[in-house]
């Protein structure tokens, strides 16, 4: 019998959180056979190799460990994982996290039966295994065709039910073909490299599932990369954002899209890192200035933008009313700002 997920896990000095998410992976409910388990060892430099050499030794027939000695961040061990991966669909999983027992069994019946190119299940934020997961009795699963124009979908999900959240890529499974026929791979050694990988590959995608089940678990971790204080690997985001755009524009996908991405634009890459900005930092980085030109170079009329107008209101109306100032702000300024800023998240 031929295996029909790959799933890909990038791991890097994670002895600590390993066997939780090795051991949810192969008691998979769908079973270990239909499983090609491969774990990738980013340069670990505690003892993470040991522990997923010994899982692969128990488990020869299901689990393969490539391991390498140059860092290449999750970007890049996801796309070495993707170069080793022959199953028809492909699932990812940090190495860190775990999953639900059923988890690929709940998003391969869907994806089987319809042939559908992308299910979707949900993730809960979680700091231990034996904590209470949300009641996904009253289920609202969500069926999305999408349109097509050029060969390029417009993917335009409004509505993910209602348990758990959504966003991630390791809450899916997808046609392994659309990702290497594509050529959708990660940006390496760079944070955020997953949302660039999934704002590229809803170019391709004809259809989506969303299971309104929680499969997946986001472990809470302080010390991450997505949580750490003072640390400039945020600003990542800038130059993933900046590389979408200018990815949609060499494949041809700008104008389908052109409202959502500069709504995306305004969202990703200026309001959530002013948030960030604010609220992760002890000091303000100086970067606002630059980042309020590159905004304007690219969007300079962003205020006639329907979907900015109707999603971007409250409190980010303040931070976008500083792109309309002629003048750069100075430091001063903008700890004003701040200030009013966290005042009115806190009120």
């Amino acid at each position: 019998m031929s295996k029909k997920i790959s799933v890909i896990i990038p791991c890097y000095n994670v002895e600590n959180y390993i066997d939780r998410c090795a051991k949810s992976i192969v008691n998979q409910t769908i079973g270990i056979q239909n499983l090609e388990v491969i774990f990738v060892n980013d340069a670990s430099t505690d003892h993470t190799l040991n522990k997923l050499q010994e899982w692969e030794s128990r488990y020869p027939d299901d689990i393969m460990v490539i391991t390498y000695d140059e860092n290449l961040r999750q970007g890049g061990a996801r796309n070495i994982g993707l170069q080793y991966a022959s199953c028809e669909y492909i699932g990812f999983v940090d190495s860190d996290d775990w999953i639900e027992i059923d988890m690929y069994e709940t998003l391969l019946q869907p994806m089987e039966q319809d042939n559908y190119d992308r299910v979707l299940g949900k993730f809960v934020r979680s700091k231990a295994e034996n904590e209470s997961m949300p009641d996904s009795k009253n289920r609202e699963d969500k069926k999305y065709i999408f349109s097509e124009s050029n060969g390029i979908y417009f993917c335009d999900i409004s509505d993910y039910g209602n348990v758990g959240e959504a966003g991630s890529i390791c809450t899916g499974l997808y046609k392994r073909d659309i990702i290497v026929d594509n050529n959708v791979f990660f940006p390496e050694n760079i944070a955020y490299e997953d949302n660039y990988w999934g704002a590229v590959l809803q170019m391709y995608l004809k259809d989506t599932y969303v299971v309104d089940k929680v499969v997946y678990h986001y472990f809470v971790n302080e010390n991450s990369t997505v949580t750490s204080r003072n640390a400039m690997h945020h600003f990542d985001r800038l130059a993933i954002e900046v590389g979408i755009l200018e990815e949609y524009k060499a494949r041809g996908g700008c104008e389908l899209y052109k409202e959502y991405l500069e709504w995306r634009f305004i969202h990703m890459y200026y309001i959530n890192t002013m948030y960030i900005m604010f609220t992760r930092f002890d000091y303000i980085p100086d970067i606002f200035n630059d980042m309020k030109d590159t905004v304007l170079s690219y969007f300079p009329r962003f205020r006639d933008n329907k979907l900015i107008k109707e999603r971007e209101i409250g409190r980010k109306e303040l931070l976008l009313r500083l792109l309309d100032f002629p003048e750069h702000l100075s430091m001063d300024d903008l700890e004003r700002v701040k200030y009013a800023y966290l005042k009115s998240l806190y009120a």
